[in-house]
């Protein structure tokens, strides 16, 4: 009886084959020992978003061990030893979606209640429900940015608004990120640069300009970047 002996680098190896080459070449050539190719229905690994049936994948893990498998264990066999090795399983793909899809859609009926982020759905209509600086669309982690803050001044108007990941919205708040009023490109603070550095010059422009209002957008921002100054 063949033994599992792949570790996790092997494990991603055989990720990167499969995507290289694609899900229907995995089944091809790793079906089971008698041959017989059969998608596989239950027992999956989530890994960077895409599912990846445990079965073939680990016959593909095991032979980049060295170690071709001969005999066919039972799925959990290979659900257990792929999560010892750290990564994330689920039972079935369609039941995967239909559970993020409801798990979504209760978050969108807590944000929809009357009187609860009026602003930020105007701002996810104007922008879209994406962060503007990262692209990030985990919707838990999105919120809508004051470009003039209530505090001076600054309304509920989809126009002073931005969509930003909770991170990059507390950074924006303390001035540490900066987006240039005349061309409406990002600058990092020195203090935040270590970690944020990959945003530090990216260019938004193809995003507001096509945004309706982006006028008054250019307006808000010039009068942020004054508050700013007068704060240092």
């Amino acid at each position: 009886m063949t033994e599992l002996t792949f570790d996790r680098d092997q494990a991603e190896e055989a990720i990167d084959r499969v995507k290289a080459e694609g899900q229907a070449w995995l089944y091809e050539n790793y079906p089971k020992p008698n041959g017989q190719m059969r998608k596989s229905s239950t027992g999956f690994l989530m890994y960077e978003g895409v599912a990846y049936p445990v079965k073939p994948l680990g016959r593909l893990a095991n032979e980049l061990a060295g170690n071709p498998m001969t005999n066919n264990p039972i799925t959990n066999v290979f659900r257990r030893y792929f999560e010892g090795l750290g990564f994330q399983l689920i039972e079935n793909v369609n039941n995967e979606a239909e559970i993020a899809a409801a798990r979504q859609r209760r978050l969108a009926d807590v944000w929809e209640r009357p009187g609860q982020a009026k602003f930020r759905r105007m701002v996810f209509e104007t922008f879209g429900a994406r962060c503007l600086i990262s692209g990030c669309e985990t919707l838990a982690v999105l919120e809508a940015a004051h470009i003039i803050p209530v505090s001076c001044g600054g309304g509920d108007e989809a126009w002073n608004g931005i969509p930003l990941r909770a991170d990059l919205h507390r950074l924006f708040d303390a001035g540490i990120i900066v987006i240039d009023a005349q061309d409406w490109t990002i600058s990092i603070e020195d203090a935040a640069l270590k970690d944020y550095s990959a945003y530090d010059g990216i260019d938004l422009s193809a995003y507001i300009s096509k945004t309706e209002g982006n006028s008054k957008f250019a307006m808000a921002l010039k009068k942020r970047m004054s508050l700013i100054s007068e704060n240092k």
